[in-house]
């Protein structure tokens, strides 16, 4: 990133990289538990909520830092 990049598109775009990268290690186990020789593995509501709500929350996050940070610098 430009080292002139203002602070708030660099949270913005912390926060979206993070989400899209937990996304994408859930896609990585999900695939890997439904390959053909997968052990069962259960794992607790709580985790499973938090591992399917948080990408989504920090994407969310991460655009509406950014469009209030551009609101704010108008």
């Amino acid at each position: 990133m430009n080292p002139s990049t203002k602070p708030y598109v660099k949270l913005a775009y912390t926060l979206i990289i993070i989400g899209m990268g937990i996304f994408a290690l859930e896609r990585l186990g999900l695939s890997q538990m439904s390959g053909p020789n997968h052990q069962q593995m259960h794992l607790d509501g709580t985790l499973l909520s938090v591992l399917v709500i948080a990408p989504v929350v920090l994407v969310i996050a991460g655009c509406l830092v950014f469009m209030i940070g551009k609101m704010r610098r108008l």
